[in-house]
């Protein structure tokens, strides 16, 4: 299916589950479990615990979204709620903080549905047996993920963050800045994400990963020769070029912080210009996103597209320590790429016609690996940092 098709079919489709995780985030919350875009069907699975509520939940979405075709929602029991399955999360997130678990856990997963809790640990059989140990003795209740929800435990892996110690322009582009710029302390190397400005003051913030670059350093962009095709890790020379900012506020739950300093456009840089981003959306399970990160095209494979959404509520271990909260996608077979060691930071969008939607930065990765590249990627949503961090998407473009 060509782009041009695949966003016929996904535009529609995209609208009624954000309206739908809308509503489901607010009024309808207590009967709300997730959404999945299932694009051969043509339909949207909306979860939910009670379906004689169906009628009202589907009325309240259409409210936030007059333009959404209801009669492409399909509703589909839920076992438990968003909310519910949360609160285990969290449960289990704290008991690890406190060193009451005897494993380590890497990713902690809501299924679409909120049927099960999937926990990747580092000893999934020790985890197993704690937990229902824990269910028999009152005494270790507290060890018990809970009694209710059902969770399940699999062997994890490391998430490693995918940070890296039209190419002159990306490798050191002007003001304005725009996402996929190459951006470097002149140690680490990642890629620019969300061109922003703060709602207080219209000051310009480009946003990219927290785990890049501490806070208070200058970043700039790349300078000297440009890297080769195919070889760009051959070519990070450590030298400083245009000022970018000075990184100032971190979001370790987000992986996100704030570059302040010099002038940003709402555009994003693909394989051989730039595309204008006009809004900002969460990413639903089923749906396709791309990512424009920069070690991804010195690495000749362009702009990367065709990544899927796998589990749109996931929260994950990076190498820091940081639990954070974000989204998993994956390459579909067939696929050679999905990410690099350098993309971090770069924009997580999908296409809308001619102009492009934002949906946060890539993160982190995890194998199997191909040579530089993961075959999962891992990030943070848009939406969720500019809350955080009280910033727009820059207006201009």
């Amino acid at each position: 299916m060509t782009p041009e098709k695949q966003e016929k079919l996904l535009a529609p489709l995209r609208a009624i589950a954000d309206a739908a995780d809308r509503a489901g985030s607010g009024s309808q919350a207590d009967i709300y479990a997730g959404v999945r875009i299932d694009a051969p069907r043509e339909t949207v699975h909306v979860y939910l615990t009670d379906l004689s509520r169906a009628a009202k939940f589907i009325k309240a979405a259409s409210a936030l979204d007059r333009r959404i075709d209801t009669g492409k929602i399909t509703i589909v029991k839920a076992g438990h709620t968003r909310q519910e399955m949360h609160e285990v999360r969290d449960r289990l997130l704290a008991q690890e903080k406190a060193g009451k678990l005897p494993y380590k856990i890497h990713t902690v997963a809501v299924a679409a549905d909120a049927s099960t809790l999937e926990v990747a640990v580092d000893k999934p059989d020790v985890a197993a047996k704690t937990s229902a140990a824990a269910r028999r003795n009152p005494d270790a209740r507290s060890l018990a993920p809970a009694t209710d929800v059902p969770v399940a435990f699999k062997q994890g892996q490391r998430i490693s963050p995918a940070a890296r110690t039209w190419a002159d322009v990306r490798w050191k582009d002007g003001t304005p800045f725009i996402a996929g710029d190459v951006l470097t302390d002149g140690s680490q190397y990642c890629s620019a994400g969300l061109p922003a400005v703060r709602k207080s003051d219209n000051k310009p913030v480009m946003v990219t990963a927290a785990h890049c670059f501490a806070n208070g350093l200058k970043i700039y962009t790349g300078s000297g020769t440009t890297p080769t095709f195919g070889k760009f890790y051959d070519g990070l020379n450590g030298q400083l070029g245009n000022y970018v900012g000075t990184v100032n506020g971190v979001s370790t739950n987000w992986d996100a912080e704030q570059l302040i300093g010099t002038d940003n456009n709402a555009d994003v840089s693909e394989t051989t210009g730039y595309k204008p981003v006009t809004g900002v959306a969460y990413s639903h399970n089923g749906d396709f996103v791309c990512q424009n990160g920069a070690a991804s095209f010195f690495m000749k494979q362009e702009t990367v597209c065709g990544i899927k959404v796998v589990n749109d509520d996931i929260t994950y271990t990076l190498d820091t320590g940081w639990k954070v909260r974000g989204v998993e996608g994956t390459r579909l077979p067939g696929n050679p790429w999905t990410v690099a060691h350098g993309d971090s930071g770069s924009m997580v969008y999908t296409s809308n016609g001619s102009a492009r939607q934002a949906r946060g930065i890539v993160s982190a990765l995890a194998s199997p690996y191909q040579t530089n590249a993961g075959s999962y990627m891992y990030w943070t949503e848009a939406t969720d940092i500019f809350n955080h961090f009280g910033l727009k998407l820059n207006p201009k473009t």
